[in-house]
């Protein structure tokens, strides 16, 4: 029911963004997953009812990155993979 129905959007907490980076774990190196850690680290420990990263913030993340490619250390590819273990913690 929208605004009104009481309904949490889904977030991704930061118990399950280690999930996420232990998937990611020797699927990206040091460097690459450090850059993800980066990207959603303000939206991840936001303080009461917006702490974690909503599909929106998430959307959002992955436009920037795919619009910025020169500004990260992050392969269309390793996008992907991101995309991917994201959606498994983010589908209603």
């Amino acid at each position: 029911m929208g605004f009104f129905s009481g309904r949490k959007s889904k977030r991704v907490t930061p118990l399950e963004m280690r999930s996420i980076m232990s998937n990611l774990y020797g699927k990206l190196d040091k460097n690459e997953r450090v850059e993800v850690e980066k990207l959603f680290r303000a939206d991840l420990f936001e303080f009461g009812k917006e702490s974690g990263i909503t599909q929106a913030e998430f959307d959002s993340a992955m436009v920037w990155l795919e619009e910025n490619k020169t500004k990260h250390v992050l392969k269309a590819d390793d996008i992907e993979l991101i995309k991917k273990y994201f959606a498994e913690h983010l589908a209603d």
